[in-house]
């Protein structure tokens, strides 16, 4: 009766378990595949192929900021052609909705898959995103200095004029002006002051100033820099927890969701690696985080009774202890997300990287084969796990979850 319960509990056990770098090619595939479907504008990402239950088929400008960072990540790296062609597709594509009206300018989070703004109700602005899309264009325009075709980076990702007429200028012009404003945090459900959202835009601005000097604008890299700083001085003052390390969100807009309590999210996680390794105000091992890391990890590796299944694999981590969304329906039990299970495995590689403690090194493969365990076997990977059968849930080939899986190999120096 233990086997056939055993089995029970294994996700597609036919199947034999993908090495992490076959894992790798599966899901670069996919978020090619995602990032460059026929009906869709090109250079836009649709966030899930799902057109229903859920309806992910729409572009939100956080994730595909996020998934083209990982792309730039691999071209510094393979030096690859073909992902090149993307990026400046991308880039193209960016330029274009920037400029389209939308109910709060840079601040939209999500677009129809034809660059159009969405025009439901929804959680907006969400200030993240344009932050991100900077500090990703900005690595890029690094890579194209050093290729030496600054004509590009001047036209196209920096020009330092007023008003802006360049995607990076106008991102950092919105950061730098909006960043004092309360916004929708990364999962869309309370309008606040949010960790995520301040240090991604600290970075940003951080990063901004340097490339502004560099390319000769003097007067705005003052300004970021000042901004920027402003920013640390305000995380530092306002985010740090005796009890749980780092909170999530402060000043919410009429209560938030009413249900979130504990403050304790992966976000502030999320928001160290996607910063990483340009934030300067934490480092992996300081005392805030390693409290907030451990906080995390013991709840989630409490509240989910598929990590007491199989302790020997990493800990399922999910959003935060109190999430009711189960990837159908608000009304359910969240359970454990493939990206931030494999956030907890790329934090380890960094704080690897801090202390050379080896123990760090067998603790980024347990997380890993937690994500390829409750995988499909054949590469898919959709939203989430469900908490008590470990089955894959919510929408299909999230483009989020494959990317995800990207970081943490080319972080963790895997390929």
């Amino acid at each position: 009766m233990k086997f056939v319960l055993s089995l029970f509990f294994l996700p597609a056990f036919a199947f034999a378990l993908p090495s992490k770098e076959v894992q790798f090619e599966l899901s670069l595939n996919k978020v090619i595949e995602n990032a460059t479907m026929p009906d869709v504008r090109p250079g836009m990402v649709v966030a899930s192929p799902s057109r229903s239950n859920p309806d992910y088929y729409f572009d939100w400008v956080r994730d595909t900021a996020l998934t083209y960072r990982a792309l730039v990540d691999y071209y510094e790296i393979k030096k690859d052609s073909k992902i090149k062609s993307m990026i400046f597709t991308w880039i193209k594509a960016e330029a274009y909705r920037q400029n389209q009206p939308t109910f709060t300018g840079l601040g939209e989070p999500k677009y129809f898959i034809d660059g159009s703004g969405y025009t439901g109700g929804w959680g907006r602005p969400q200030n993240d995103g344009p932050a991100l899309r900077a500090l990703t264009m900005i690595k890029f325009a690094r890579i194209l200095l050093k290729e030496g075709n600054q004509d590009y980076v001047l036209k196209n990702l920096y020009h330092g004029v007023i008003p802006a007429d360049s995607v990076i200028k106008k991102d950092l012009e919105y950061v730098a002006h909006h960043w004092r404003e309360t916004s929708f945090d990364l999962w869309e459900e309370e309008n606040g002051m949010h960790f995520y959202t301040l240090l991604s835009q600290h970075t940003a601005l951080q990063e901004g100033a340097k490339l502004a000097k560099e390319l000769g604008d003097i007067g705005a890299s003052d300004f970021y820099e000042m901004q920027s700083n402003l920013i640390a001085q305000f995380i530092k003052s306002q985010f740090i927890d005796s009890e749980i390390g780092i909170l999530t969100t402060i000043r919410r807009v009429n209560g938030g969701l009413g249900y979130k309590h504990s403050n304790l999210d992966v976000a502030p996680l999320l928001a160290l690696i996607h910063t990483s390794p340009y934030q300067k105000i934490f480092s992996m091992r300081s005392a805030p985080v390693r409290k907030y890391i451990e906080t995390l990890t013991n709840t989630f590796n409490n509240l989910y009774s598929i990590n007491k299944a199989y302790p020997g694999l990493g800990v399922g981590i999910g959003r935060y202890p109190e999430d009711r969304y189960d990837g159908y329906q608000t009304s359910g039990v969240g359970n454990p997300w493939f990206l931030s299970t494999l956030a907890l495995g790329e934090y380890y590689c960094h704080a690897r990287s801090e202390t050379k403690n080896l123990r760090y090194d067998e603790m980024v493969e347990k997380q890993i084969a937690r994500v390829l365990f409750h995988s499909d076997r054949t590469g898919s990977l959709s939203e989430q796990f469900n908490h008590q059968s470990g089955h894959m849930q919510g929408a299909r080939e999230l483009t989020w979850s494959h990317n995800s899986f990207l970081t943490i190999m080319m972080r963790c120096q895997f390929i």
